[in-house]
Protein backbone atom coordinates (compact mmCIF):
# COMPACT_ATOMS: atom_id res chain seq x y z
CA UNK A 1 0.00 0.00 0.00
CA UNK A 2 1.42 3.79 -1.27
CA UNK A 3 0.46 6.20 1.56
CA UNK A 4 0.76 10.13 2.06
CA UNK A 5 0.62 10.42 5.40
CA UNK A 6 0.13 13.56 6.88
CA UNK A 7 -0.42 14.08 10.72
CA UNK A 8 -4.77 13.46 11.56
CA UNK A 9 -3.94 16.89 13.26
CA UNK A 10 -3.37 18.55 9.93
CA UNK A 11 -7.42 17.82 9.27
CA UNK A 12 -6.78 15.36 6.30
CA UNK A 13 -4.97 12.05 5.62
CA UNK A 14 -4.31 9.88 1.82
CA UNK A 15 -3.94 6.05 2.05
CA UNK A 16 -3.49 5.28 -0.89
CA UNK A 17 -4.99 1.65 -3.01
CA UNK A 18 -7.23 1.00 0.38
CA UNK A 19 -9.05 -0.88 -2.08
CA UNK A 20 -7.51 -2.73 -5.34
CA UNK A 21 -8.28 -2.03 -8.81
CA UNK A 22 -10.64 -5.28 -9.28
CA UNK A 23 -12.26 -4.11 -5.83
CA UNK A 24 -12.66 -0.61 -7.23
CA UNK A 25 -14.13 -1.73 -10.73
CA UNK A 26 -16.82 -4.22 -8.88
CA UNK A 27 -18.09 -1.37 -6.86
CA UNK A 28 -18.13 1.05 -9.44
CA UNK A 29 -19.63 -1.71 -12.01
CA UNK A 30 -22.68 -2.81 -9.25
CA UNK A 31 -23.27 1.06 -8.36
CA UNK A 32 -23.72 1.68 -12.69
CA UNK A 33 -26.21 -1.53 -12.37
CA UNK A 34 -28.05 -0.45 -9.75
CA UNK A 35 -31.48 0.19 -10.62
CA UNK A 36 -32.30 1.63 -7.22
CA UNK A 37 -30.11 4.69 -7.32
CA UNK A 38 -31.58 8.00 -8.19
CA UNK A 39 -29.01 10.34 -10.12
CA UNK A 40 -29.06 13.90 -10.53
CA UNK A 41 -27.02 16.07 -12.00
CA UNK A 42 -23.98 15.31 -10.11
CA UNK A 43 -24.00 12.25 -8.91
CA UNK A 44 -26.27 10.15 -6.14
CA UNK A 45 -27.33 10.56 -2.03
CA UNK A 46 -27.89 7.80 0.40
CA UNK A 47 -25.88 4.90 -1.13
CA UNK A 48 -25.58 2.98 2.02
CA UNK A 49 -29.02 1.49 0.88
CA UNK A 50 -27.00 -0.30 -2.10
CA UNK A 51 -25.23 -3.51 -0.60
CA UNK A 52 -22.07 -3.34 -2.49
CA UNK A 53 -21.52 0.44 -1.13
CA UNK A 54 -22.78 -0.65 2.47
CA UNK A 55 -20.40 -3.31 2.46
CA UNK A 56 -17.35 -1.54 0.88
CA UNK A 57 -18.16 1.15 3.72
CA UNK A 58 -18.19 -1.26 6.38
CA UNK A 59 -15.12 -3.15 5.60
CA UNK A 60 -12.48 -3.54 8.22
CA UNK A 61 -9.67 -1.24 6.15
CA UNK A 62 -12.14 1.76 5.97
CA UNK A 63 -13.31 1.02 9.24
CA UNK A 64 -9.24 1.18 10.49
CA UNK A 65 -9.10 4.72 8.62
CA UNK A 66 -12.06 6.12 10.37
CA UNK A 67 -11.00 4.33 13.95
CA UNK A 68 -7.18 6.39 13.05
CA UNK A 69 -9.15 9.93 12.75
CA UNK A 70 -11.80 9.28 15.52
CA UNK A 71 -9.75 7.24 17.83
CA UNK A 72 -12.62 5.37 18.63
CA UNK A 73 -14.73 2.72 16.58
CA UNK A 74 -16.66 4.19 13.98
CA UNK A 75 -20.02 3.18 12.21
CA UNK A 76 -20.67 4.05 8.25
CA UNK A 77 -23.90 6.05 8.16
CA UNK A 78 -23.87 7.84 4.77
CA UNK A 79 -22.26 7.21 0.97
CA UNK A 80 -22.49 9.71 -1.57
CA UNK A 81 -21.67 9.24 -5.05
CA UNK A 82 -19.89 12.41 -7.25
CA UNK A 83 -19.69 12.00 -10.94
CA UNK A 84 -17.51 14.16 -12.65
CA UNK A 85 -16.64 14.65 -16.50
CA UNK A 86 -15.86 17.16 -19.15
CA UNK A 87 -19.53 17.99 -19.29
CA UNK A 88 -20.14 17.84 -15.66
CA UNK A 89 -16.77 18.94 -14.07
CA UNK A 90 -18.16 21.09 -11.38
CA UNK A 91 -16.02 22.69 -8.42
CA UNK A 92 -16.60 21.67 -4.86
CA UNK A 93 -14.82 24.05 -2.67
CA UNK A 94 -14.15 22.64 0.91
CA UNK A 95 -16.85 22.65 3.25
CA UNK A 96 -18.09 20.89 6.18
CA UNK A 97 -21.67 19.80 6.05
CA UNK A 98 -23.13 20.31 9.13
CA UNK A 99 -26.85 19.05 8.15
CA UNK A 100 -27.37 15.34 9.25
CA UNK A 101 -29.52 12.96 8.02
CA UNK A 102 -31.50 11.60 11.64
CA UNK A 103 -34.33 9.38 11.50
CA UNK A 104 -36.50 11.35 13.86
CA UNK A 105 -37.23 14.71 14.82
CA UNK A 106 -36.65 15.88 18.49
CA UNK A 107 -36.27 19.05 20.09
CA UNK A 108 -32.52 19.49 21.80
CA UNK A 109 -30.38 22.58 21.89
CA UNK A 110 -27.93 22.95 19.49
CA UNK A 111 -30.06 20.98 16.49
CA UNK A 112 -31.61 22.49 13.65
CA UNK A 113 -33.47 23.68 11.70
CA UNK A 114 -34.52 20.56 9.96
CA UNK A 115 -35.54 19.99 6.77
CA UNK A 116 -36.22 17.46 4.27
CA UNK A 117 -34.06 16.05 1.27
CA UNK A 118 -35.12 13.44 -0.90
CA UNK A 119 -37.58 12.18 1.75
CA UNK A 120 -35.30 12.13 4.12
CA UNK A 121 -34.95 14.29 7.78
CA UNK A 122 -32.41 16.09 8.33
CA UNK A 123 -31.03 18.56 10.67
CA UNK A 124 -27.85 21.17 11.37
CA UNK A 125 -25.57 19.55 14.18
CA UNK A 126 -23.77 20.89 16.71
CA UNK A 127 -20.45 21.54 17.59
CA UNK A 128 -20.22 18.38 19.61
CA UNK A 129 -22.03 16.47 17.53
CA UNK A 130 -20.01 16.54 14.15
CA UNK A 131 -16.51 16.22 16.24
CA UNK A 132 -17.62 12.46 16.22
CA UNK A 133 -17.79 12.50 12.20
CA UNK A 134 -15.38 11.99 9.85
CA UNK A 135 -15.95 11.52 6.22
CA UNK A 136 -13.75 8.92 3.84
CA UNK A 137 -13.84 9.40 0.36
CA UNK A 138 -13.33 7.03 -2.37
CA UNK A 139 -11.49 9.03 -5.43
CA UNK A 140 -11.03 7.06 -8.61
CA UNK A 141 -9.48 9.88 -10.69
CA UNK A 142 -10.43 8.26 -14.05
CA UNK A 143 -12.43 5.37 -14.41
CA UNK A 144 -11.09 3.37 -17.07
CA UNK A 145 -13.18 2.54 -20.37
CA UNK A 146 -15.21 6.04 -19.84
CA UNK A 147 -12.93 8.57 -18.33
CA UNK A 148 -15.29 9.65 -15.69
CA UNK A 149 -13.84 10.35 -12.61
CA UNK A 150 -15.51 9.23 -9.24
CA UNK A 151 -15.56 10.14 -5.40
CA UNK A 152 -17.57 8.31 -3.02
CA UNK A 153 -17.67 9.96 0.03
CA UNK A 154 -18.61 7.96 3.31
CA UNK A 155 -19.48 9.39 6.14
CA UNK A 156 -18.76 7.54 9.33
CA UNK A 157 -20.00 7.99 13.01
CA UNK A 158 -18.65 6.94 16.67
Amino acid sequence: MNAVRPPVEAGYFIDEQVFSDVECEQLLNAVADSSVIRRGRAGSRHLMSQSDVRRAASDQRMLRIAYRALGTEAVPYRATLFEKSGVANWLVVWHQDTALPLRSQFDLPGWGPWSRKAGFLYAHAPSWALSHIVALSFTWMLRPRTMVPYVFSLVHIH
